[in-house]
């Protein structure tokens, strides 16, 4: 051959194919988005699920079995906006002298209350009670935030984070941080710009040539993991 010698270039051994990486990010940003809106939701007194009931647009209730004396009381205008009842324990639902649950006065406090929703709300508003504090679903797999959504997304997106996590802790040679700042980073939602970005950014071809980017390393890895905790704190106070 002449002139000037051909380069070849071939893909990274390993590489994970581009359709399991598409569909891993699509679900882990259904997921990011889901836990961002659904996770806590904003608190509000009890007083105010009638209100809501009576204004229309309330379209599910939830609550746990032992509340008021503890769990929840969740209430949604659609499946990204959801509501909270601010903790306010009844003085009568505990003993004093035994400090055990008063089943009678729960029983009581509890219907009361109810009569006040059932009588407030609109046929078609769904009115669930759990077992405990797993959300919406009783034993809901993962973050209560899925089951606010939609129960049957809660395993998939378990998995697809699990699947994230092993192709992080296994896969040699990160291009754009080191493990340990990958794990930091992971531990605020980073398994998203993982599957994004490793072991080259999803939209660049598996045989284009890349410059090596400059690597972050385990600290500022930390330092990345704490600035989003605090500015997720920041956003959701």
């Amino acid at each position: 051959m002449t002139g000037a010698e051909m380069r070849v270039v071939v893909p990274a051994r390993g590489d994970i194919p581009y359709v399991v990486r598409l569909a891993l990010l699509f679900v882990l940003a259904i997921s990011t988005v889901v836990v961002h809106f659904n996770q806590a939701p904003p608190l509000r007194p009890a007083a105010e699920l009638i209100s809501d009931l009576r204004a229309g647009g309330v379209t599910k209730v939830v609550y746990d079995r032992n509340w008021p004396a503890y769990g929840t009381l969740t209430w949604s205008h659609g499946p990204l906006s959801w509501n909270q009842a601010r903790f306010d324990q009844p003085d009568d639902v505990w003993d004093p002298e035994t400090t055990r649950l008063v089943p009678e006065a729960l029983e009581r406090r509890q219907g009361a209350f109810l009569a006040q929703v059932r009588a407030a709300a609109d046929p078609g508003v769904e009115i669930v009670r759990t077992e405990g504090f797993g959300g919406p679903i009783g034993g809901s797999v993962g973050s209560p935030a899925y089951g606010r959504w939609w129960a049957p997304f809660g395993p998939v997106a378990v998995m697809a984070e699990v699947l994230a996590w092993l192709l992080m802790l296994t896969r040699p040679n990160p291009r754009y941080a080191s493990r340990w700042a990958w794990f930091w980073m992971f531990l605020t939602g980073g398994s998203l710009f993982y599957v994004l970005l490793e072991p080259r950014p999803l939209w660049r071809g598996p045989y284009e040539m890349l410059p090596a980017p400059a690597r972050i390393d385990g600290t500022r890895g930390f330092a990345i993991a704490v600035a989003l905790l605090f500015g997720m704190a920041m956003v959701n106070a």
